[in-house]
């Protein structure tokens, strides 16, 4: 310090310039700043200074030319220190504000960008839960109702919240499971249903009686097996069809149509809740594999009303009953008649042989004659009614069968054996299939079977005049292995049975011969049910003309040869 003027040459240590200031100055030539602003405060008074440095060059200041520096200080007055004071603050806090915007801008926009991330991250987890506690139940019941719909009723899951989808939940389990219960219990009932029809379907195959189910206009529904053998016609290909439109039956079902249409005619004056009748079919199963009709059978036919207009018909073949009935009645008479007949017989036979012998040689010639010729007539009449009274003691005692297998065949030859002196006069011819096994029958009553039917047969042949080669009787045997039975045959070339015959042909006292007492085929009825055979009786036709007859047998074959089928 060289020198100091005003306050400054009181202090003994002045303030000096830094050496930053002295080279700006040297720089610059001069330069100013502002002192004690930064002291200032509200308590102290204020000690503001404006300072300037100036550098002087002059020659004449110094020896050694030294640089020479002006320092001046002025005081700053109070009001433009406050004034600056405030200036300085408010711009400070411009400045510091100025440079906080940027930072609270970011700070905003970070905050309100994390508060939106917060906000779609909190509506996002919201909805999800929403959308859980909404879904889930939804969800639940559209895989219950794919599995319901696929059949599948097992326990569904549910939720065991209180709202309502929850709960809606638990109605469609509760709902699930009623089904279940509701199909278990169907499918036992269809069950049982299924046994039920399955047991009543057995009884109906098995049963030895027709039954038929027939609509309002009697076409046939249903029928079971029974129905098919009596009547002898496959009504199972006939369904859907009249059963008045079925050949060999349209009597029948005419019939059977007119009392229905009788009985629901009457239905307010009838008391019982069926009809029941019997019928006489006659001819029936020729259209069947071209076998011959059948002998009449007789049927006792019994039809109710079905729920739903359709209508039930019963029916069972009695024909073996009423012919055991008749076979027992003509028995019966046979046997009083062999009794009350043949004792006044021969009384009578002697009476008048004895008459004939007092009154001979005692009368003219023309009374003797007539005599001789009376008690002739007397015996011849009663000779023949003794042989009468002996064929209706015969069947009435015929015997019973003594069953033991023998060969058909071998005893078919050996009656035509025996009879060959009877068969001259009219040809026999035989057509024996030696497939045929040993059958259950009785030798003895076999050949009167054999013998009646090949008297008939001839009788018949040689009443239409044809006795020559080509109208041969024929005796036929044949080994039906489906049935397991033997057959045995004989055919004639006669005119046939009258229709009205045909219906009582193994009745006794039924036949055609003018002098025939009509027990033959009677006979081989009796014997054949003593034999469990199966025995027939058809006129044979071409083009509805008459060839003759055929009588046939069936006989089942012994144990040893195969169960035989009934």
């Amino acid at each position: 310090l060289i020198a100091a003027a005003g306050q400054s040459r009181y202090q003994l240590n002045p303030e000096l310039p830094t050496a930053q200031q002295f080279r700006a100055a040297r720089d610059q030539r001069v330069i100013t700043w502002i002192e004690g602003l930064d002291d200032v405060d509200a308590v102290s008074e204020p000690q503001a200074r404006v300072k300037a440095l100036a550098l002087i060059n002059s020659d004449q200041l110094g020896i050694f030319n030294e640089p020479r520096y002006l320092l001046a200080v002025k005081a700053l007055p109070d009001t433009l220190v406050a004034n600056a004071l405030a200036v300085t603050l408010a711009n400070r806090e411009y400045q510091e504000r100025a440079l906080a915007r940027d930072g609270l801008r970011r700070m905003y926009i970070g905050t309100l960008t994390l508060s939106l991330f917060m906000a779609v991250f909190g509506a996002v987890l919201l909805a999800v839960v929403l959308g859980n506690q909404l879904a889930r139940p939804l969800l639940l019941l559209a895989d219950g109702v794919r599995e319901v719909a696929a059949g599948d009723l097992t326990p569904k899951t549910y939720l065991h919240g209180s709202d309502e989808l929850d709960g809606l939940t638990r109605s469609f389990a509760q709902m699930t499971q009623q089904l279940a219960d509701a199909r278990q219990a169907v499918q036992s009932s269809m069950a049982q249903v299924s046994a039920a029809h399955a047991n009543l379907q057995t009884i109906l195959d098995n049963l030895t009686a027709g039954v038929m189910v027939l609509d309002a206009q009697g076409l046939i529904c249903a029928s079971n097996p029974g129905a098919t053998r009596i009547l002898r016609a496959p009504l199972a290909a006939h369904q859907g069809q009249a059963l008045a439109e079925i050949e060999g039956l349209q009597s029948f079902g005419q019939q059977v149509q007119e009392q229905f249409d009788n009985f629901f005619s009457a239905h307010s004056e009838r008391t019982l809740d069926h009809w029941q009748q019997s019928f006489e079919l006659g001819g029936i199963g020729r259209a069947q594999s071209g076998r011959p009709a059948h002998d009449v059978i007789t049927l006792v036919t019994r039809g109710a009303a079905l729920p739903g207009e359709q209508r039930l018909l019963v029916f069972d073949d009695i024909s073996e009953i009423v012919s055991a009935q008749r076979a027992q009645a003509w028995g019966e008479v046979a046997r009083r008649l062999a009794h009350e007949i043949k004792n006044p017989l021969t009384p009578i036979q002697l009476s008048a042989e004895r008459l004939e012998m007092k009154l001979t040689g005692k009368l003219g010639v023309p009374e003797q004659a007539m005599l001789t010729k009376s008690v002739k007539t007397i015996v011849d009449q009663v000779d023949a009614m003794k042989r009468l009274v002996n064929e209706f003691r015969d069947y009435a005692r015929l015997p019973a069968a003594e069953l033991r297998p023998l060969n058909l065949n071998a005893l078919v030859a050996d009656v035509l054996h025996l009879y060959a002196d009877d068969l001259g006069q009219m040809p026999v011819k035989t057509e024996l299939d030696p497939a045929c096994p040993n059958i259950l029958g009785d030798t003895q009553q076999l050949r009167q079977v054999l013998h009646n039917l090949l008297q008939n047969a001839q009788d018949a042949t040689v009443s239409a005049g044809r006795v020559d080669a080509d109208h041969a009787v024929l005796v036929k045997t044949q080994w039906l292995a489906s049935a397991r039975r033997v057959r045995l045959v004989v055919v004639d070339c006669g005119t046939g049975f009258p229709d009205h015959i045909l219906k009582r042909a193994f009745e006794p006292y039924v036949t055609t011969k003018d002098k025939g007492t009509g027990l033959g085929l009677a006979v081989v009825k009796k014997i054949a049910d003593e034999h469990a055979s199966r025995v027939s009786i058809a006129n044979r036709l071409h083009n509805d003309e008459v060839l003759g007859a055929q009588v046939s047998l069936s006989f089942a074959v012994e144990p040893a040869s195969g169960p035989p089928i009934i």
